[in-house]
């Protein structure tokens, strides 16, 4: 029994050995959408984090339909990317009146697990809109990089259900047309730096 284990653990061993990854990422790099032109917002770094954010050219991030973040954090210890997304859609709770999810679903990068999921909010509390958020998140060690689309809807009184008006054809369809783009962004314009 006891070399039963023991296989099953050097199995076990190898499985995971195979698995890891064999580089580290060393950065992130967005390609904003190329449907507009955007502005830097923000761009706040210390010794071991950083902020990005952009909004298109123009526009005042408190007002905006559409922000991007980019983020890197270091976190306490180390988890997957998918369980640190998962605590983030738990987190979005205190923040909305109701939330919905999608995901998260895990893609792999050059052999780093990733995960993408969308954070749907009726109401960000004390604030006049609701949102549909887009997100990437990739962790090496401790080291968490988070990407972010967030685009800002009219209130509703349930999450992921859009409260246009019937005058607001127009202003659903645009919204339609930038939800396919900003999940199109976080899954096919987040590059992971490695080496």
């Amino acid at each position: 029994m006891r070399k039963v284990l023991m296989a099953i653990g050097t199995a076990f061993l190898a499985s995971c050995a195979s698995t890891s990854p064999s580089t580290h990422v060393t950065s992130v790099h967005v390609d904003l959408p190329q449907s507009m032109k955007w502005s830097v917002v923000s761009d706040r770094a210390d010794n071991s984090q950083y902020i990005k954010e952009w909004v298109p050219e123009g526009e005042n991030p408190a007002t905006s339909k559409w922000i991007i973040t980019e983020q890197m954090l270091t976190i306490s210890s180390k988890t997957s990317a998918e369980s640190f997304q998962k605590q983030m859609f738990g987190l979005s709770r205190q923040g909305c009146t109701d939330v919905l999810f999608n995901g998260p679903q895990e893609i792999d990068v050059s052999g780093h697990k990733t995960s993408v999921g969308r954070i749907m909010c009726a109401n960000q509390l004390g604030k006049p809109f609701g949102t549909f958020t887009d997100q990437r998140v990739i962790i090496d060690g401790t080291t968490a990089y988070v990407v972010t689309s967030e685009l800002r809807i009219p209130v509703s009184p349930k999450a992921g259900v859009l409260a246009f008006g019937k005058d607001q054809l127009a202003e659903m369809k645009e919204f339609m047309l930038l939800q396919r783009a900003s999940s199109k962004f976080v899954r096919e314009s987040v590059k992971v730096q490695v080496q």
